[in-house]
């Protein structure tokens, strides 16, 4: 089922909610003139009602019993809107007025009631308003007389009618032209929305850039303009991303396989003996190596998005593996001159132990040290500081060399960055995955990892959760 336009739904709001109100409205009125009729009839009544209390309580023998009918007629001469009932003690009619009959169990009410009583009824398709009472006469045998008065309420009814059917028009009416304002309100002030659909509209895979305009929306749809606009930075961000990966990784591939097609055909151009195609298998198994590691590396990078899932937990020392590393990578620092200095806080009770995977952990600071010898000129010293923190454990690695931009700081934890454009590698190892790695294993163990690099000295520094 088709769902109503948000246009169509404030209007059918508006036009509903006005209705309600003018027939709520309407409904009040007519019971206030309604309850003014009956008061006005009731003061009406009971005017006379005194004026035949008047003459009955005056009535002192048999004769003036009789002559009440005569006297009360002529009390109401004029009143040819009103009727009277009279009943003696005995309940016999006295008088009473042919153009209306009251109901016979109004007028026994009235005897068990101390004080007059207004009631409406309908006879004959005529509408009436009447008002009984008991009275008492000067000599007590005669008593108590029952008086009735009653007057037609037709031209009330009439009135009443005639609201009710203008009440209805004027009703239909405002709803008519309620709709009319309402959708042309609602049209107007959903406008900026429509703005903001065409906008998006024109939002593809490469116009990234559009943006809404933030200064027609009214403030009830800035924020959600403002959420919008940060979400297409994200994507156009996530885009431009996956490009540079797609890129970095197409000229990643690129340069082994062309070193792997140009070796061969230059195997197949002539004849060779057996150690020449050695010579150029072995060269073929080291790209393919390299290849393999790449490969390895980023499916490594694609578990580790979906969640790094820690295989063999265990007890690790930090400080160990450190000098375990140190002792590997000792061969290639003597051949720079370079020295590893280990500084750990002093303190006899401390604790550099971890829970985690000690093979992830060998490979994210084998990965940092492996760039920082690097990277560092010859003649110089690698900083590797250890301390505690309250929950964790710092580790930071420094190496001096060329001073990273603070742009290239934001990024250099992306597969395939490098802070060099031209994405050459110096010493033809690597492939751009190690410091993605390091971040996507210290993540894995619920730590932290950040890059800083001024004055020619860039450290990383690592928090990672101590043993409970």
């Amino acid at each position: 089922m088709q769902q109503l336009s948000l246009t169509a739904r404030l209007t059918l709001f508006f036009t509903s909610l006005s209705c309600i109100v003018l027939l709520s409205l309407g409904w009040l009125i007519g019971a206030s003139i309604d309850a003014h009729f009956k008061e006005q009839d009731h003061h009406a009544l009971s005017g006379k009602l005194e004026l035949a209390q008047h003459i009955i309580e005056r009535v002192n023998s048999e004769q003036e019993v009789r002559n009440l009918a005569d006297q009360l007629s002529d009390a109401l001469v004029g009143h040819h809107d009103l009727a009277i009932t009279i009943l003696d003690k005995q309940g016999q009619v006295i008088l009473a007025s042919d153009a209306v009959k009251f109901p016979a169990e109004y007028l026994q009410q009235a005897r068990s009631q101390t004080s007059p009583t207004l009631f409406s009824w309908e006879a004959n398709g005529d509408h009436y308003r009447g008002l009984v009472s008991i009275f008492t006469t000067k000599d007590p045998q005669y008593a108590p007389i029952t008086v009735a008065i009653a007057t037609d309420i037709a031209h009330h009814q009439e009135f009443m009618a005639s609201f009710r059917k203008t009440l209805w028009l004027f009703v239909f009416v405002a709803a008519a032209l309620t709709s009319v304002l309402a959708w042309f309100a609602a049209s107007r002030g959903l406008r900026p929305l429509r703005i903001m659909r065409e906008r998006a509209a024109k939002v593809t895979a490469n116009k990234l850039d559009q943006r809404l305009p933030l200064e027609s929306v009214p403030p009830e749809l800035a924020d959600l303009a403002q959420s919008l606009n940060q979400m297409l930075a994200r994507l156009e961000e996530a885009f431009q991303r996956l490009s540079d990966f797609s890129s970095d990784l197409a000229h990643e591939l690129r340069t082994p396989i062309s070193n792997l097609m140009t070796q061969t055909q230059v195997s197949l151009s002539q004849a060779r003996d057996a150690q020449s195609y050695r010579e150029i298998l072995e060269s073929n198994a080291e790209e393919y190596s390299r290849l393999a590691r790449m490969i390895a590396d980023m499916l490594f990078l694609a578990k580790a998005e979906n969640g790094l899932s820690l295989v063999n937990v265990e007890a690790v020392d930090i400080v160990r593996e450190l000098r375990d590393l140190f002792e590997f990578y000792e061969a290639l620092a003597d051949e720079k001159s370079i020295r590893f200095d280990l500084q750990i806080e002093p303190s006899s009770t401390t604790s550099w132990v971890i829970r985690g995977d000690r093979l992830m952990l060998r490979r994210a600071l084998s990965n940092i040290l492996s760039n920082a010898l690097r990277y560092t000129p010859e003649d110089n010293s690698i900083q590797v500081h250890l301390q505690q923190q309250s929950s964790c454990i710092e580790l930071k690695i420094c190496n001096p060399g060329s001073t990273i931009p603070a742009h290239h700081l934001s990024r250099i934890f992306e597969r395939f960055y490098r802070a060099d454009h031209a994405r050459q590698h110096a010493d033809g190892e690597g492939s751009g995955l190690g410091l993605a790695i390091v971040k996507a294993i210290i993540d894995g163990h619920r730590g932290q990892i950040s890059a800083s690099s001024e004055n020619q000295l860039t450290c990383f520094t690592i928090h990672l959760p101590r043993q409970n």
